[in-house]
This record gives structure tokens, C-alpha cells and sequence, in this order.
């Protein structure tokens, strides 16, 4: 999962949801958290899921969805 937030602020809040509907709906913990006390650019690797929140210049930085441009794209009713 990829997207924006708009603030540090932001961006650890999507991370922390993020987290806890992944408890809820697939019994998934994360393995490892990376960035969370800065906010600029959170990544959370639940192993086969991996969540990553940017700040709009850190998204634009790293450019991560053209390193993904060719993966497959699952609705969440299909991951669900």
C-alpha cells in the first residue's frame, strides 16, 4: 500500500490505522516499523504487506510508484 499524507502528524496517524486494521481483519503484526518518530516517510512491513506513508516531497523524492509501475493491482475485496 502507497500513499500521502499531508503532515508528519498525518502520515503517523494512516500508519497506526493502517496497523490496527491489519490486527483486526488478517491477524497481521508488523515485523518492523521504519520512520515513525520523523513522519516524513513511514514503512511498515507486515510481510507479505508492506505499508508505506509519505509526505507529498518524500513521495516525490523516492518516486516508489514507478519502482512498482508493473505490479499487480489488488482491490481490497480481492485481499479481503
Amino acid at each position: 500500500m502507497i500513499c500521502t499524507a499531508g503532515s508528519s502528524t498525518q502520515a503517523r496517524a494512516i500508519a497506526d490505522e493502517a496497523r490496527k486494521a491489519l490486527k483486526e481483519k488478517a491477524g497481521l503484526a508488523p515485523i518492523g516499523v521504519e520512520g515513525k518518530d520523523e513522519g516524513w516517510w513511514v514503512l511498515s512491513d507486515f510481510g507479505d504487506v508492506i505499508v508505506h506513508v509519505f509526505q507529498e516531497d518524500a513521495r516525490q523524492y523516492y518516486a516508489i510508484d514507478q519502482t512498482w509501475a508493473d505490479a499487480q493491482v489488488v482491490q481490497e475485496s480481492e485481499a479481503a
